[in-house]
């Protein structure tokens, strides 16, 4: 599952680099990268100090997830940061209309974002905290 979150967190974040400046591809894509390469890199540690390659067990599953849940919330969160700028930057030179109804339409869709990552946080949760009883 990390592995899939390090590629759509890298696909998504070089995707709203698109149309930047130097300056903003410097400075946003350098802690997007960053943030990128600390996640899987300490993800793969955890794993590989947990025992989780040779054994997947629930305790071991669950070391892993008090890593990767966690993270999970900041890179959603950088990443909606990043797209509200976007949508601000690009409000800011319109006309006073187009201006409020970019903003609107930035408000919604934070709060759509923040419905689906609270989806995706309890799919992710799910995999590494199994929430059933085992014997």
């Amino acid at each position: 599952m990390d592995y899939i979150l390090f590629v759509l967190f890298a696909l998504v974040g070089w995707c709203m680099l698109i149309g930047t400046t130097k300056q903003e591809k410097k400075w946003i894509g350098g802690i997007r990268a960053l943030l990128a390469v600390v996640f899987i890199m300490v993800s793969q540690i955890i794993k590989f100090q947990s025992g989780f390659f040779e054994t997947r067990s629930v305790a071991v599953s669950e070391i892993v997830g008090t890593w990767v849940a966690p993270y999970f919330i900041i890179l959603g969160l950088y990443l909606l940061g990043m797209i509200n700028y976007r949508l601000i930057k690009t409000a800011l030179g319109r006309k006073i209309w187009e201006r409020w109804g970019l903003i609107l339409f930035d408000i919604l869709l934070s709060l759509v974002y923040l419905w689906f990552g609270s989806t995706a946080l309890f799919v992710v949760a799910f995999t590494y905290f199994p929430f059933a009883p085992y014997q």
